[in-house]
C-alpha cells in the first residue's frame, strides 16, 4: 500500500498537474460567477416550488393567480400615484416603461414589479403546457431526424423503432405528469444547458487530461528518469506495474473529486436549487429549443444529477485504464498523449465515415469520446442518434470489457518483454 501512495503522490505533487489543476478550478468558478448575473430571479421559481409544491395543479394555479391579483393592486397603487397609470399585468407596465420612465420609481420598487412579472410568465406557461405537450407528433420528429442525418435502410428503420418506443415514453410522461412541474424557464435562463452542458462538458475535458498526463506519468515514470533496469530488473519488480494501475485509478479519483467538489460547489452555492431537487427533470418548463429535455426515466432533478455524476467517475477511471495501456506499450509520455488524442479523435469521427444505410454506423457512436462529450444528453431521448434507451449503460459496459482485456494485453506483454 506505501508504494501505491507513494505513485499517487508523484502524479499529484507534479507542478504541471497541480499548476493544470488549480487553473481548471480558477476557470470553472470564474465561467460560473460570469453566468451569475440573473441568479436573483431564479428565487422566484424556488418560492414557487416551497409554496405549492413541486407538481403544479388547477387549484394551485387558480391560487396562484389570486396571488398575482392581490400583488398587482399594490403596483397599480403604486404607478397610479407616481404616473398616473394602472396596467392589467405587470408585463404590460414593464411592455412600456422607458428609461424616463423608470427613474420614477425606486429600485426596490421596480424589483417587486419584475417578480411579479416572472410569476405572471410562470403561471402562463403552466397553463398551455399541456396544449404544448399535445401539439408533439413523436413520429414526425422521429423522421425528420432520419433525413437529418440521411438514414436509410436498415439504420433508419432501427431509429424509427426507437422513437416508437420513445413515443410510449412521451406518452406515459403526461400521463404520470412529469411535465406539470415547476423548474427554472429553459427558454428564459437554459439552466439544464448552463449545469449539464458549459460546466460538465468542461469538467469532462478538463478531467480527460488531467487523468492522461497523470496515469502517464506515473506508468512512464521509471523510463523517463532512466531508471527501469533498477526498478523492474527482478521478478518482483514487473510487478509494479500492477501497483501503478491501482494509483493511476486512485489518482484518477483524487483529481475528479477535487475538480468536481470545487466546482460544482461553487455552481450550487451561486444558483439555488433548494426546492428544485424532487422536481423531475422531464418537468415542462426544462424546455429550450424546439423540444423539452425528456429523460427515459422518471428522475427527479437528484437522481438525475447523482446518475449523471457516476457516469462522469466511471468515463474518468475507463480514460485512465486507456491511457495505462497506451503508456506500458509506448513508454514515453509525450507519445502517450499525442496517441490517446489521435484514438479519441478518431473514435468520435468513425461514425461519418460509415455508411448511413448500416446499423454499424448506429453502432459506431456508442464510444467513450461520443459519451463524454454530450453531457447535454445524457440519460435523455432527445439526443440525436444517441436517443437509444441504454445508450449509456451500454458504452459504459462494451468499454469497461474492452478496456479490461487491453490492460491485460499490456501488462502480460511488458511482463515479458525486454526493459533494457
Amino acid at each position: 500500500m506505501r508504494v501505491i501512495l507513494l505513485e499517487c503522490k508523484k502524479a499529484l505533487l507534479s507542478p504541471i498537474i497541480l499548476g493544470l489543476l488549480l487553473l481548471f478550478t480558477a476557470w470553472n468558478i470564474f465561467i460560473i460567477y460570469n453566468a451569475s448575473h440573473f441568479k436573483e430571479e431564479l428565487a422566484i421559481v424556488n418560492e414557487l416550488a416551497g409554496k405549492y409544491g413541486e407538481e403544479y395543479t388547477e387549484d394551485s394555479l387558480a391560487l396562484l393567480g389570486e396571488e398575482i391579483k392581490t400583488e398587482l393592486v399594490q403596483l397599480n397603487a403604486i404607478t397610479e400615484k407616481t404616473a398616473s397609470q394602472t396596467f392589467v399585468s405587470a408585463l404590460d407596465f414593464f411592455d412600456q416603461l422607458t428609461f424616463k420612465e423608470q427613474e420614477k420609481y425606486m429600485e426596490e420598487e421596480l424589483n417587486t414589479f419584475y417578480e411579479i412579472a416572472l410569476k405572471e410568465m410562470y403561471m402562463s406557461t403552466a397553463a398551455s403546457m399541456d396544449e404544448s405537450y399535445a401539439g408533439f407528433d413523436i413520429q414526425k420528429i422521429g423522421e425528420d431526424e432520419i433525413a437529418q442525418f440521411g438514414l436509410t435502410g436498415s439504420a433508419a428503420e432501427t431509429l424509427r423503432k426507437e422513437y416508437r418506443d420513445f413515443e410510449d415514453r412521451f406518452v406515459a410522461l403526461q400521463q404520470n405528469g412529469e411535465h406539470r412541474q415547476w423548474f427554472f424557464s429553459g427558454q428564459n435562463y437554459h439552466m439544464h444547458s448552463l449545469l449539464f452542458g458549459t460546466v460538465f462538458r468542461h469538467l469532462v475535458i478538463e478531467g480527460i487530461i488531467l487523468v492522461v498526463l497523470a496515469t502517464a506519468l506515473i506508468t512512464n515514470f521509471e523510463f523517463e528518469q532512466r531508471t527501469q533496469l533498477v526498478a523492474y530488473a527482478t521478478k518482483r519488480g514487473r510487478t509494479l506495474m500492477a501497483d501503478k494501475l491501482v494509483a493511476s485509478l486512485l489518482t484518477t479519483m483524487a483529481l475528479t473529486i477535487f475538480l468536481s467538489v470545487v466546482t460544482l460547489g461553487t455552481y450550487f452555492t451561486i444558483f439555488d436549487y433548494a426546492h428544485l431537487w424532487k422536481t423531475a427533470i422531464s418537468s415542462g418548463f426544462n424546455w429550450e429549443a424546439n423540444f423539452p429535455y425528456v429523460s427515459w426515466w422518471n428522475w427527479s432533478l437528484l437522481t438525475y444529477f447523482l446518475m449523471s455524476m457516476a457516469l462522469f467517475f466511471l468515463c474518468m477511471l475507463l480514460f485512465s485504464l486507456f491511457t495505462f495501456s497506451i503508456s506500458v506499450l509506448v513508454k514515453n509520455n509525450y507519445f502517450t498523449f499525442i496517441l490517446f488524442a489521435i484514438l479519441f479523435i478518431v473514435l468520435y469521427l468513425v461514425p461519418g465515415f460509415i455508411p448511413n444505410s448500416t446499423n454499424l454506423m448506429l453502432m459506431a457512436g456508442y464510444t467513450l469520446s461520443s459519451l463524454v462529450l454530450n453531457p447535454l444528453q445524457w440519460w435523455m431521448g432527445t439526443g440525436g442518434l444517441t436517443i437509444f434507451k441504454n445508450y449509456e449503460w451500454m458504452t459504459i459496459t462494451v468499454w469497461t470489457i474492452i478496456l479490461i482485456a487491453l490492460c491485460r494485453f499490456s501488462y502480460r506483454r511488458f511482463a515479458r518483454q525486454d526493459i533494457s
